[in-house]
């Protein structure tokens, strides 16, 4: 089974159902991005637009899925699958687009925000005593990468000296042994593990973003937030390395899948993801079921500088990451010049992949 196979059976399913479920695990006063005070959290579109997006995106999800199969089954070519998965995230991008103008509009039509005391709230201990960066849940992933690194060195002798083309990671007619070659997921591993564990110690440093209504209750459910979904991404990390680590057993011929069983290659990852959604999940029950109390006062209508609900721009916020609008996780502010030197890093990450896996198969 090839790496497209993988993406029409394992990849374009879960982005799918992670991308349906997203709208639904933002913080209280948020919905597809807009900003909502206390008052109107039970207004009549924000619950039909979260129905509505909900039926389209299973919709896109169940034929993006059946499509991904349908090439897999013909044999297509490996670009085909790649193609229904950005297929499939434009049109979930394009549902949460619809969900947000609608609430929008009714939003600025009945002046929700007519009357109400916009304020921002300060938590200063977010200085003074930071979330401290859970260092000890990295220990597993600088396992696995470990582990991998002392197994390719054992195996490494008794390698042939070509390589065969084992999941397409080394090209379609394999590679010749050499240091490159054989250590390529590793240093695949490093690259992952790095960039995330670098982004997250950047998030760590982010101011939160804390509910006027209920400035307690709000900060108090940030810490936590930033706690799981901190320790969730690591998690994430970790299972990410092994599965490449499973990648390297098979181009190593230690392990042998064939068919369908090379799918179980995508399961920790997929695991993954599904544990940092859950760790989502439970941040967003806890703090709606905190409440908001109100009392005329709510967060700064700032939706404007928000592109799309998703996409962050201010200038004049000196902050460089903020907590994103969908989901308990951060975003960029790409009015902030740093960060451009971020997405610079992240852009480097395939390139450089691709690099290594260019480099391998010469």
């Amino acid at each position: 089974m090839r790496p497209a196979d993988l993406t029409g059976f394992v990849t374009v399913p879960l982005f799918g159902v992670l991308l349906c479920i997203a709208p639904g695990i933002s913080r209280p006063g948020l919905h597809f991005g807009v900003r909502v005070p206390a008052g109107h959290e039970g207004a009549a579109v924000i619950a039909d637009q979260h129905r509505v997006f909900r039926k389209r995106a299973i919709a896109v999800v169940l034929c993006c899925t059946a499509a991904a199969v349908i090439v897999v089954h013909s044999h297509g070519p490996w670009w085909l699958s790649r193609i229904v998965l950005l297929a499939e995230v434009c049109a979930d991008l394009g549902c949460f687009w619809l969900a947000r103008k609608k609430i929008t509009t009714v939003k600025v039509a009945e002046g929700w925000f007519t009357g109400v005391r916009q304020a921002v709230v300060a938590d200063t201990s977010w200085r003074t005593s930071p979330e401290r960066f859970p260092l000890r849940w990295l220990l597993p992933a600088i396992a696995v990468i470990a582990a991998t690194a002392v197994t390719g060195a054992i195996r490494y002798p008794d390698l042939p000296a070509r390589l065969g083309p084992a999941l397409g990671r080394l090209g379609p007619h394999g590679a010749p042994r050499s240091l490159v070659s054989v250590f390529a997921v590793v240093i695949e591993q490093v690259y992952v593990t790095g960039m995330g564990a670098g982004l997250l110690a950047l998030a760590y440093r982010a101011r939160p973003d804390i509910d006027p209504a209920d400035p307690e209750a709000s900060a108090r459910h940030c810490r936590a937030a930033v706690r799981a979904v901190g320790r969730a991404v690591l998690v994430l990390l970790a299972l990410t390395d092994a599965a490449l680590l499973l990648v390297a057993l098979s181009n190593w011929q230690i392990l042998r899948l064939s068919g369908p069983e090379t799918a179980l290659i995508a399961v920790p990852f997929a695991a993954g993801l599904l544990f940092l959604a859950d760790a989502m999940a439970r941040s967003a029950r806890t703090a709606a079921a905190g409440g908001r109390r109100g009392g005329g006062v709510a967060g700064r209508d700032d939706d404007r500088l928000w592109k799309a609900g998703l996409i962050y721009v201010s200038r004049a916020d000196p902050a460089m990451v903020v907590p994103a609008r969908v989901g308990f996780g951060w975003t960029l502010n790409l009015g902030n010049r740093l960060s451009w030197l971020v997405v610079a890093a992240v852009v480097l990450l395939p390139a450089g992949l691709v690099g290594i896996m260019a480099a391998a198969g010469g």
